[in-house]
C-alpha cells in the first residue's frame, strides 16, 4: 500500500504541474486546429477527411479531432480539451510505470516514473492538444502490451498483442512521424514467439488502416516544400540525436524557455545540465548493454527496446531538406525512460547506490519543476509577442469567455478580425472558443467597421499602448482586457438597427450593394466622410474572390477637375455576406488655395483589381457617381 501511495503521489504531482502550467501555455494554431475541426464536426456534421498538415507536407489523419469531439460535448472553450490531453498523459505515465516494473524493481520503476512525470520537454509537449501531445500514450500502450517479449523475451497474451497493435496504429495515424514506428513494430512482431495468427491479423489490420488513410493523404499531399538538395552530409545537424536524449533528460529546456537572467536561475540551469548529462549517459549505457547482450547471448528481443527508441532518431538524422523539429522525437519518450533506468536494475534494494539514484532523481525532478514554474511565469508576465496566436491560454480564454457570452445571446453573431490577420488566425480563434465559427479578417479600426442587419457584430483587435477608437463610428471598445505587460485585447460591438446615417439614402447598385446613407463632418480644412453600404445580393461570378470594391470620393472644382481623390478601404469579394453593412470612413483635406468655386463632392464604387465601377440604380436612370454635397 505504501508503494502505491508513492506512485499516486508522483502521478498527482505530475498532474498538478501540468494543470498549473496550462494558463501559461501559448495556445497557438497547432493546439487550436484539432479543437476547431472537432467543433465543425459536432455542430455542423462536417467530418474532415484529413487533419492538420505537418511540416513534412503530409497531412495527419483526423484522429486527434475524433478524440476531442466527445470532450466538446461537455462544454466549449479551450480548457476541457487540454484537461483531457493531460489526463491521457497521466495514463501514459501509469503504463510507463507498469512497463518499467517488468524491467526493474519497484524503486527503480519509481525513478522511471519520476523522469517521465517531470521531464520538462515531456511536460511541455503533452499538456496541449497539438498532435505530438498524443504520442506518449499510444507508444506507452504498445510498449506495455508487448513488454513480456520486449523485456523478458516471453510471449504476450493474444489480448496484449492486440492492444499493442492498437497503440502502434493510433501512433501512426496521429502524425506522419508515427510511420517511423512501423519498422520496429513489425520487427518485434516477427521475432515474437507464439500466437502467429494473432500477430499476423494485428499487423494486417494496422497496415490496412495506414494504407487506407495513406491514399487520402497522398491526394492531399502538397509535395516537397522545396526542391533543394541537403546542404551537408549525414548527420543533418545535431538535432536528431540530441533531441531524442533531451526528451528524457530535459537538456536545454531552461535555456530555451526560462530566460535565466539571475544567479538563482543560472544555478538551476547548471543543475539541470548536470542531471541531463547523467541521464543521457545512462541511456547510452543501456543501448550499448542491450546490443552487446543481444549479440553475445543471441537474444533477438534484447536490442528491440533501443530500436524502438533509436530508429526514429537515426531516420530523422538523415540529411532531409527540411528542418528537424524537436517534437518529431516525442515518440521516443516512453522507450527512452525505460532505457534510462535499465543499467541499474541489478542494484540491491538496500544499497547506497539505490538511495543515491533515487534521491538524485527526486532532486532533478525538483529542479525541473522550478524551471517549469519559471518558464510559465515568464509567459504569464510577458504574454504579447506581436502575434495573437501566441498568447498564453489564460489570456485567450478571457477572450473566449467574452465571445461565448455574445454567442449565447445571438448564436449568429458575426466575428471579424483585423485586415492584416494571418490566414491561420480564424481557425485559431475558433479553436480557442471551441465552437464552429465563421471568422473573417477585414475590418480596420481607423477606416472600416462592419455591422449586420439582423445579428450582432463583434470586431476583435489586439495590440499594445492605447486601444484606438473605432473611427467610422467614433466609439471606444465595448470590452477591454489588459494583460500584465500592457498589451490588450479589445472588442468593438455593433448591434443591428443602431446604424443611423445622418443623411439616409437607400440607393441600390448593380453590384448588389445598397448605399444606406452617409455622414459628413467638416472640421476646419478637413472633411470626414462615412458611408454605409449594405450587401443585399452577391454576384454569382466565380472570380468574385478577386474583386475588391471600395468607395471613392472626388472633390471637384467648377470645371470638373479633381482636387482630391481619396479612396475608402473596401472589402474583398470573398468576404461578402448577405446582410453585411460596411461602414467606410475616409478623410480628405481641402486645398489651401482654392480659387475656383463652387466645389462638389462625388461618391462612387470602384474595383481597382478589374478597373471597373459599380452603377447606382436611380429612378431616372443609372449613374456611376452621386453628388453628396456642393459648396457655393
Amino acid at each position: 500500500m505504501r508503494r502505491w501511495g508513492m506512485i499516486g503521489l508522483i502521478l498527482w504531482l505530475g498532474f498538478s504541474v501540468r494543470i498549473t502550467g496550462l494558463p501559461a501555455l501559448r495556445h497557438n494554431y497547432d493546439h487550436s486546429f484539432p479543437i476547431a475541426q472537432a467543433a465543425l464536426w459536432r455542430e455542423q456534421g462536417i467530418w474532415p477527411l484529413i487533419g492538420q498538415r505537418s511540416t513534412l507536407g503530409i497531412p495527419a489523419s483526423p484522429l486527434a479531432t475524433l478524440l476531442i469531439v466527445p470532450v466538446l460535448a461537455l462544454g466549449p472553450g479551450p480548457w476541457l480539451p487540454h484537461y483531457a490531453a493531460v489526463a491521457l498523459d497521466m495514463l501514459a505515465l501509469a503504463l510507463a510505470y507498469r512497463t518499467a516494473r517488468s524491467i526493474a524493481p519497484p524503486w527503480l520503476a519509481r525513478v522511471a516514473l519520476l523522469m517521465a512525470a517531470f521531464s520538462p520537454w515531456h511536460v511541455y509537449f503533452t499538456r496541449g492538444t497539438w498532435l505530438p501531445g498524443w504520442f506518449p500514450f499510444f507508444v506507452a500502450l504498445a510498449l506495455w502490451a508487448w513488454s513480456p517479449f520486449l523485456i523478458q523475451g516471453g510471449s504476450p497474451s493474444p489480448a496484449r498483442i492486440g492492444w499493442g497493435w492498437v497503440g502502434v496504429a493510433l501512433a501512426v495515424l496521429v502524425h506522419p512521424v508515427g510511420l517511423l514506428l512501423i519498422p520496429p513494430a513489425l520487427l518485434s512482431a516477427g521475432l515474437m514467439p507464439g500466437n502467429r495468427w494473432v500477430r499476423g491479423v494485428g499487423a494486417g489490420l494496422m497496415l490496412a488502416s495506414t494504407l487506407a488513410y495513406g491514399g487520402i493523404a497522398w491526394h492531399a499531399w502538397e509535395g516537397p516544400r522545396t526542391l533543394r538538395l541537403p546542404a551537408r552530409l549525414w548527420p543533418w545537424q545535431e538535432v536528431a540525436f540530441a533531441h531524442a536524449l533531451r526528451m528524457v533528460s530535459g537538456k536545454d529546456f531552461a535555456e530555451v524557455w526560462m530566460g535565466a537572467a539571475s544567479p538563482p536561475d543560472w544555478l538551476l540551469v547548471r543543475l539541470a545540465r548536470i542531471g541531463a548529462g547523467l541521464i543521457e549517459a545512462s541511456i547510452a549505457l543501456a543501448v550499448l548493454e542491450s546490443v552487446a547482450r543481444g549479440l553475445r547471448q543471441r537474444h533477438g528481443h534484447s536490442p528491440l527496446l533501443p530500436i524502438w527508441w533509436g530508429f526514429p532518431t537515426v531516420w530523422l538524422a538523415l540529411p532531409w531538406p527540411y528542418p528537424i523539429h524537436i517534437h518529431y522525437l516525442v515518440p521516443t519518450l516512453p522507450a527512452g525512460v525505460l532505457l534510462a533506468v535499465q543499467p541499474w536494475r541489478k542494484l540491491p534494494a538496500r544499497s547506497w547506490g539505490r538511495y543515491l539514484i533515487e534521491a538524485g532523481t527526486w532532486g532533478i525532478a525538483f529542479v525541473w519543476v522550478l524551471i517549469l514554474l519559471a518558464a510559465d511565469r515568464n509567459a504569464r508576465l510577458h504574454p504579447w509577442t506581436g502575434n495573437p496566436e501566441e498568447l498564453p491560454m489564460v489570456e485567450s480564454a478571457a477572450l473566449a469567455r467574452r465571445l461565448l457570452y455574445g454567442l449565447e445571446e445571438d448564436p449568429q453573431t458575426q466575428i471579424w478580425l483585423p485586415w492584416e490577420c494571418a490566414e491561420t488566425t480564424p481557425t485559431w480563434l475558433s479553436g480557442v472558443v471551441g465552437r464552429a465559427l465563421e471568422v473573417r479578417c477585414g475590418f480596420r479600426p481607423d477606416r472600416l467597421a462592419v455591422a449586420h442587419t439582423t445579428h450582432r457584430t463583434l470586431m476583435v483587435l489586439f495590440g499594445t499602448g492605447t486601444p484606438p477608437p473605432l473611427e467610422p463610428l467614433s466609439r471606444p471598445p465595448s470590452w477591454l482586457h489588459r494583460m500584465p505587460d500592457g498589451a490588450w485585447i479589445a472588442l468593438y460591438e455593433i448591434h443591428p438597427g443602431e446604424l443611423r446615417p445622418a443623411i439616409p439614402l437607400g440607393i441600390l447598385t448593380d453590384l448588389g450593394w445598397r448605399l444606406l446613407g452617409y455622414d459628413l463632418e467638416e472640421k476646419g480644412n478637413r472633411l470626414r466622410i462615412t458611408t454605409y453600404w449594405q450587401v443585399e445580393r452577391i454576384p454569382e461570378d466565380p472570380a468574385r474572390w478577386a474583386w475588391h470594391y471600395q468607395p471613392f470620393h472626388h472633390l471637384l472644382d467648377s470645371e470638373g477637375h479633381q482636387l482630391q481623390n481619396p479612396s475608402g478601404w473596401g472589402v474583398p469579394g470573398h468576404l461578402w455576406r448577405i446582410g453585411d453593412v460596411y461602414i467606410d470612413h475616409t478623410e480628405l483635406v481641402f486645398p489651401k488655395e482654392i480659387s475656383h468655386r463652387p466645389l462638389r463632392l462625388e461618391l462612387g464604387l470602384f474595383d481597382p483589381n478589374r478597373v471597373v465601377r459599380a452603377r447606382f440604380l436611380l429612378p431616372i436612370g443609372e449613374t456611376e457617381t452621386l453628388i453628396l454635397k456642393v459648396w457655393n
